[in-house]
Formats: structure tokens, C-alpha cells, sequence
């Protein structure tokens, strides 16, 4: 099974407030894209990247992507207003070789390649699949007033990580569907459910963080010392 990976890398990071958006700064001395690239690039799945950035800030892509250490084929692409549009112009942008898609989050730079050959073995037994994490909290649906409607069964909630892996036609398809219909998702499962194709979830890590907020950045950079000292023993 070979793959083309779609690499999300197209938002301006607004919530994280740096000028720069938050795939292009440091992490551990690398970009966060880079290190993103070079964790999915490991897999010999991988057979090409495509890389979604902000038009506005080719500049600092450019320097991202060529910061990574990887032997495959990479092409750089628009992105677009929303993440919708902008893994949509990654996929048009897919070698036809490749009939099957993984997307990812550039900023996930922490996640592990068995966890991406897991989700992509299983997209192929079920036709799609996306990495994901059981709810460990109590979970509840507040009005806007503040006020507690119910307490949901965490037990069937899971969030929702990268990749998502999907066949190139069925991932097309669910992209007219979504046109035709104006719906709009925020993620790729969401736009294969509407359009009536099974999903299937394979549990990750909660090491696979996304880095939104300064935060994150910090977390992010003590779990990949983490890593690194636990390779050493």
C-alpha cells in the first residue's frame, strides 16, 4: 500500500498569536513542519508529500519544507480560506498514481509511524479511517448561559487526530457532495460521513498533540526530549 500524504499547513495560527504562524517556528531546532514531515516520511508507505501552505507566507514554507530530511518526492500548494479548501487543493494536486490519501496536521509534529501505518492499514480493510483518542473527562453540554444541559456517555466519544486516510476517488466524491450540499467540516471524516462512506478509528496517542496555543509549543518540545532520552537507554 503506497500513500500520498496531505500535509495541512495552511493556517495562520490567529489563536496561537505570534506573527509567524506556529507550523513554521522552532521546535527542538526544526520547524514544526519539518519535524511533521520527517515523522510520516519514515514510513515506506509514503510515496510523495504534498505540502498546503498559506499563499501569503510561501516565504517561510519554503524554509520549512526544505529544513526536512526526506527522500521523496514534495510539492508545495496553495491552501485555502479554510482547511476544507485547502486539503482540497492538496488533493487536486495528487499524483494519479496514488489511490489512496493520508492527511495530516502540520502541526502534529509528534506522531508516531506505527501509529500512522496503523490507520492506514485499516483504512484499507475498511475504506477509511482516522487516528483518535477516547474522552478521559466528564463531558458536558452547557448553554449559553452557562448552565449544564447533561452529562454525555464519554464512553462512545473519542477526539479526532491525524491522518485521516481515505481513498483519493471516495475523498473527491464526498468534496462534490459537500459542494453540492454547502456543508462544511473541519476535518476529512466528517465530510466522508456526511457523504455516507464508513469511518473507522484506530486509537492513538495523546503524545500526538496538536500545538494551537504557546503552550502546546512548550509541551511539545519536553515529549520530544522525552523521546529522545528514552532512545538513548
Amino acid at each position: 500500500m503506497k500513500v500520498s500524504v496531505i500535509i495541512a499547513a495552511a493556517g495562520m495560527g490567529r489563536r496561537f498569536g505570534s506573527d509567524i504562524p506556529k507550523q513554521f517556528l522552532e521546535l527542538n531546532g526544526k520547524p514544526v513542519l519539518a519535524w511533521s514531515m520527517e515523522r510520516i516520511c519514515q514510513s515506506p508507505m509514503v510515496g510523495e508529500m504534498v505540502v498546503a501552505v498559506p499563499p501569503i507566507e510561501e516565504g517561510y514554507a519554503i524554509k520549512a519544507v526544505n529544513s526536512a530530511d526526506v527522500h521523496i518526492p514534495v510539492k508545495i500548494v496553495p491552501g485555502g480560506a479554510t482547511r476544507q479548501e485547502t486539503v482540497k487543493n492538496g488533493v487536486q494536486a495528487v499524483d494519479e498514481k496514488f489511490k489512496w490519501i493520508a492527511v495530516h496536521d502540520a502541526a502534529r509534529p509528534l506522531i508516531k509511524m506505527a501509529d500512522f501505518e496503523a490507520t492506514c492499514l485499516m483504512a484499507r480493510e475498511v475504506g477509511a479511517a482516522i487516528l483518535a483518542v477516547p474522552i478521559q473527562d466528564t463531558v458536558k453540554e452547557v448553554m449559553d448561559d452557562g448552565l449544564v444541559v447533561k452529562t454525555l456517555d464519554r464512553s462512545r466519544l473519542y477526539l479526532a487526530q491525524t491522518p485521516q486516510v481515505a481513498k483519493k476517488e471516495d475523498l473527491m466524491n464526498a468534496y462534490e457532495k459537500a459542494a453540492a450540499n454547502n456543508f462544511k467540516a473541519t476535518d476529512e471524516s466528517s465530510l466522508l460521513e456526511a457523504a455516507g462512506y464508513p469511518v473507522a478509528v484506530v486509537k492513538g496517542s495523546t503524545t500526538n498533540i496538536k500545538i494551537t496555543t504557546k503552550e502546546d509549543l512548550i509541551l511539545a518540545e519536553v515529549l520530544m526530549k522525552m523521546e529522545e532520552r528514552a532512545s538513548e537507554k
